[in-house]
């Protein structure tokens, strides 16, 4: 692919950041007609979170507007190809919620009904029918489960090749191995980025640069509520039964998601508590790494495994993968303009949800440069909505592993969190 090498002295919009949250935005400011936008990435395209990412796509979320953002991801990622010449791995083999006990089975058929609501196709099934579609599952526990045929896969690396290969179309530029080392204002307003190879002057600037963002958005004057936490998942060899690809399977109340991959399994956690990093720890040339694998953490997740799947007790590990993933104080990610600065705008704290949301938040997020308000009510992503507590490194440290140990929990009315109250 053509890199491009000399920063430009204007962009309309900066996109800083080059995973899938900034490629998106950066590809749908460039569909808007903000032909002039670029974006910056310190290493290469995809070397945070993203590349690592084990990249479900899952329609249903809480609300109707959420949901409808994955169900542009779908359409997006399913048509790509077609307009840009680049594949992007999607797979539809849908997905399974299985239940094993009275309340986890109340609550997916709950969801099942809120998915008719939002036009979503799900159905109930039997744990036969359960049994029929992922074979290697231990059913004998299971007494119910939810069907959603829609749902799928991608590949990180391709989906954000062909948005970039689509936004390039459009005249915008991408700049790897670009640091940003400031970010100017005045009378509270962005007015340009500083690079280690330059200025450029800008009127709005996109965050999306995951669990980076807490720093970078100090370098405006802005509060980004972002922390990463390590986020486990087991990769084998090829195994016996499984051909071509399977539903992705979740058995929430063992805090798992399970899926095929390449002939072998991909078995990951939300553990009931995760544990936080600091991103300094991390360093400034952590690109394409990963952390150290923690067989202790992840044990009691991988008896619940062996449980579903008997098959993972002769199944031939490839590794144990840690990655980190950045999260926010209630679970939901940052979209929209920041309170502090005007025309500094974050999309960023996607809490393990990045591929499924991203082409739906990145279509928003430059919805909202362009015109002011993003499409849809999104309240429950605007980054106005913490008090200020909430940007101690303490409170973060404190709560993001909490938000983590919550992705599977069933929502009980009342629910309330426990940490850096």
């Amino acid at each position: 692919m053509l890199r491009d090498t000399t920063l430009p002295q204007h962009a309309s919009v900066i996109v800083i950041g080059g995973g899938i949250m900034g490629c998106s935005t950066l590809y749908h400011l460039a569909k808007l007609g903000i032909s002039d936008a670029i974006l910056l990435e310190r290493n290469k395209l995809t070397s945070g979170t993203t590349w690592h990412s084990a990249a479900q796509v899952r329609a249903l979320r809480s609300t109707q507007n959420l949901t409808d953002l994955i169900r542009y991801s779908i359409s997006l990622y399913s048509e790509l190809e077609k307009e840009t010449g680049q594949a992007t791995g999607w797979i539809n083999k849908g997905s399974l919620s299985i239940a094993t006990n009275r309340d986890r089975l109340i609550h997916i058929k709950r969801q099942a009904a809120l998915a008719h609501m939002f036009g979503v196709r799900a159905d109930s099934i039997s744990p036969e029918q359960t049994k029929e579609r992922w074979p290697l599952m231990h059913t004998d526990d299971v007494i119910g489960a939810v069907w959603s045929p829609d749902d799928g896969r991608v590949s990180p690396s391709d989906v954000c090749a062909a948005l970039i290969k689509g936004a390039r179309s459009q005249g915008a530029r991408i700049f790897e191995q670009t640091s940003v080392t400031g970010i100017e204002t005045k009378a509270n307003k962005v007015t340009a980025v500083e690079t280690a190879k330059g200025r450029v002057a800008c009127d709005a600037v996109a965050l999306c640069t995951g669990l980076w963002s807490r720093k970078v958005a100090d370098m405006a004057g802005v509060s980004a509520q972002v922390w990463p936490c390590e986020h486990f998942y087991l990769l084998t060899k090829p195994v016996q039964g499984i051909k071509g690809n399977l539903p992705s399977l979740s058995d929430h109340d063992a805090h798992l998601y399970i899926r095929d991959d390449s002939g072998g399994l991909l078995v990951g956690c939300f553990e009931p508590m995760g544990k936080a990093i600091d991103p300094e720890r991390l360093g400034e040339g952590f690109s394409f790494q990963l952390l150290p694998e923690d067989w202790d953490h992840f044990e009691p997740m991988m008896i619940n495994a062996m449980h579903r799947l008997p098959v993972l007790e002769e199944a031939e590990v490839k590794m144990l993968l840690n990655g980190p993933e950045s999260f926010t104080p209630d679970g939901s990610f940052l979209l929209g303009e920041s309170a502090e600065t005007s025309g500094f705008f974050l999309g960023c704290g996607m809490n393990s949800v990045g591929i499924a949301t991203g082409g739906g938040a990145g279509m928003a997020l430059a919805h909202c440069i362009v015109h002011g308000h993003t499409p849809t009510d999104l309240h429950e992503a605007d980054p106005k909505r913490f008090p200020e507590c909430f940007q101690s490194v303490e409170a973060l440290t404190a709560r993001a592993p909490e938000i983590l140990g919550n992705h599977y929990e069933i929502t009980y009315p009342g629910r309330q969190l426990n940490s850096a109250r």
